[in-house]
């Protein structure tokens, strides 16, 4: 039972995020540029050699993509696995998510987890969280590693962020 009710707080911490005060966005430029490109900030490419999946490669694609959007000027990555739901805690080997903030010294993130990152000591358990979990929201899968990014910041194209992540590490699937 409490891990249907995951997805449902999930959903429901992104519906709050997404209902708060917005910022104006500026008018998308006069160019020929369609407005859908004009509004989403694509994730930086590397041309370096693939990389293993690791926070580190994630903090690279998503946090230039990230600081362009009015609601996620700043950000803090926090990881402390008590933020993980405790049926996936134990199985947890390395654990991260993206919080956002307005400006520095916010006590509250602005948006909550807009991405997450966790790598599990198993493939099930990594299968299970990305099916369970957070299985409304597209994922990235490697091995044991899922990465996870929130519907909550206008700009940023999520299912794009993570291909740009998939690339970068030459790893995994986008579902």
């Amino acid at each position: 039972m409490r891990s249907r009710m995951i997805p449902l707080l999930v959903a429901a911490l992104l519906a709050m995020a997404a209902c708060s005060p917005k910022q104006p966005v500026p008018a998308a430029p006069a160019a020929s540029v369609p407005a859908a490109a004009a509004t989403t900030a694509a994730a930086p490419t590397t041309a370096a050699a693939a990389q293993k999946l690791s926070v580190d490669v994630v903090k690279q694609q998503i946090e230039p993509v990230f600081t362009k959007d009015p609601d996620c000027p700043k950000g803090e990555w926090v990881t402390d696995k008590g933020n993980l739901d405790e049926p996936y805690r134990t199985s947890a080997t390395d654990f991260a998510e993206y919080d956002c903030h307005l400006t520095d010294g916010e006590l509250v993130p602005h948006r909550i987890a807009q991405v997450i990152y966790v790598t599990f000591a198993d493939t099930k358990a990594a299968n299970d969280y990305a099916d369970d979990a957070v299985g409304l929201y597209p994922s990235l899968i490697a091995d044991t590693t899922v990465v996870v990014i929130g519907a909550g910041l206008k700009t940023v194209d999520m299912r794009q962020t993570l291909r740009s992540i998939e690339n970068a590490c030459s790893c995994g699937h986008v579902t």
